[in-house]
């Protein structure tokens, strides 16, 4: 591979537009991963997206590799290095989410099962104390 700025298959102006192209998606990458890593969600990215974007773009390294284009090979290498950094909070998000959820479903059936000990608790204190009234007193009727 050889590492030049300057592809000499193409002409001068073709080389200033693909070192402003490379300029340019170093300076796109970096709002969404500061925002990424400053509301540490990726909520509003697609899994999907995240994970073609890596794929598809690690060929494109190949075929960067295979043409002898520095340039290209920049460019990829940026957009995977980024994809990757995304795909790592999208990654600690879905786990997250997952043991949250399953957390939750816990909770909710200890819950279910608290609150009908309580109501037993609850019917046969009730019903106790009425017996002891009663027993105590035949005639009169208490309400509990």
């Amino acid at each position: 591979m050889r590492f030049e700025l300057i592809d000499e298959h193409v002409s001068m102006t073709m080389n200033v537009f693909i070192i402003i192209a490379n300029i340019i998606n170093i300076v796109y990458n970096i709002p969404q991963m500061v925002k990424t890593y400053q509301r540490k969600t990726t909520q509003d990215l697609s899994s999907w997206f995240i994970f073609l974007r890596i794929v598809g773009n690690s060929i494109w390294i190949g075929y960067a590799i295979e043409v002898d284009s520095m340039m290209m090979l920049i460019n990829t290498i940026v957009t995977v290095g980024s994809s990757v950094f995304i795909a790592y909070y999208k990654v600690l998000e879905l786990y997250k989410e997952r043991f949250i959820v399953e957390d939750n479903k816990k909770l909710l059936d200890e819950n279910e099962n608290e609150n009908e000990n309580e109501n037993e608790n609850k019917i046969k204190f009730n019903y106790n104390n009425y017996q002891k009234i009663n027993n105590n007193n035949d005639d009169v009727l208490y309400e509990v």
